[in-house]
C-alpha cells in the first residue's frame, strides 16, 4: 500500500486518527453529562427531596366538609372582614397565628389580608386542591359587600385538624379578583363630610397582583456539545491546511535546488 509506505504519511494518519478519537470522545461525554437546567429551580430538575413524604390522599367526607365550612365562615366574617377579630383566635392554626397572643390578634394587626366580605356565600369553596387525613387545601370564594368597590375574590386556604379534632385555618391568602367591582353607592345620608370621605377611601378597589410568569427554560447547556462538535470538525481542517501548506513550501524549495 503506497499510502502507508511513507513514514511521514503514517505519522500524519496516526495524528489525525488520535485527534478524531479524542474529539469524538469529548462530544459524547459532553452530550451525556450535560443536563438542561432550569433557572427557576435552584436545585436543578433532577434533584428530589428525600426528606418529604407526601401524605396519603383521603376522601373529603361530607361531615368534614360541614365542619370546615363553619370554620371558614367564622374566620372570614371575623379575621378577613375585620369584625370582632378576637373571635377567630381559637380557630387559627399555629402557622397563621405566628406566635401572636390573643390580645395582639384581637388588635387586628394580623397576617391576613382584610377584605369587606359579605355574609353571602361565606365558607364556600370552588376547588379542593388536596385532601389528607388531617389537612385540606381549598380555593375559597369570597363575595364583597355591595358598594364596597371590591370584586369577587378567590383565596388559597389551608385547613388543618388539631389533636382535639377541631379544624383550624392555618393559611389564608387572597390570590385573584374576578369580574367588575361592586360599585353600587352606599347611602351617605346622615354622614359627615369626613365620614363620607373616609368611606370613599375604604371603597377603593384592591388591584390583583399580576400573575408571575414561569421563568424561561435555560438552554445554555447545549453550548458545550456544540462547541465540542465544532472543534472536532474544524480542528482536522486547520491541521490539514497547515500540513498542506508546509508540504507545498518544502516541495517548492526542493525543486528550486534542482
Amino acid at each position: 500500500m503506497r499510502l502507508l509506505s511513507s513514514p511521514r504519511r503514517r505519522r500524519r494518519l496516526t495524528f489525525f486518527g488520535i485527534t478524531g478519537l479524542v474529539a469524538a470522545a469529548l462530544v459524547v461525554l459532553g452530550i451525556h453529562y450535560s443536563t438542561p437546567g432550569n433557572s427557576g429551580e435552584a436545585t436543578g430538575p433532577n434533584v428530589q427531596d428525600s426528606f418529604y413524604n407526601e401524605p396519603k390522599h383521603v376522601r373529603f367526607t361530607r361531615a368534614n366538609q360541614r365542619k370546615v365550612h363553619r370554620v371558614l365562615a367564622q374566620f372570614i366574617s371575623s379575621a378577613v372582614a375585620r369584625q370582632n377579630v378576637g373571635e377567630s383566635y381559637d380557630i387559627v392554626g399555629p402557622d397563621l397565628r405566628v406566635g401572636l397572643s390573643r390580645k395582639q390578634w384581637a388588635s387586628g394587626d394580623i397576617p391576613v389580608t382584610p377584605y369587606p366580605a359579605a355574609h353571602h356565600g361565606q365558607g364556600a369553596w370552588d376547588v379542593v386542591q388536596y385532601s389528607y387525613a388531617k389537612q385540606v387545601g381549598l380555593e375559597v370564594i369570597i363575595f364583597p359587600k355591595p358598594g364596597s368597590g371590591y370584586s369577587v375574590a378567590t383565596a388559597d386556604v389551608d385547613v388543618i385538624k388539631a389533636k382535639d379534632g377541631r379544624w383550624l385555618v392555618n393559611y389564608f391568602l387572597i390570590k385573584k379578583f374576578h369580574g367588575p367591582p361592586s360599585v353600587a353607592k352606599a347611602s351617605t345620608k346622615g354622614q359627615t363630610k369626613a365620614a363620607a370621605a373616609k368611606a370613599k377611601r375604604r371603597s377603593r378597589p384592591v388591584q390583583a397582583e399580576p400573575a408571575v410568569e414561569p421563568p424561561a427554560p435555560d438552554h445554555s447547556w447545549i453550548i458545550l456539545p456544540i462547541a465540542l462538535l465544532a472543534m472536532a470538525l474544524i480542528l482536522p481542517i486547520v491541521i490539514g491546511t497547515i500540513v498542506w501548506y508546509r508540504n507545498r513550501r518544502a516541495s517548492a524549495a526542493y525543486y528550486r535546488t534542482r
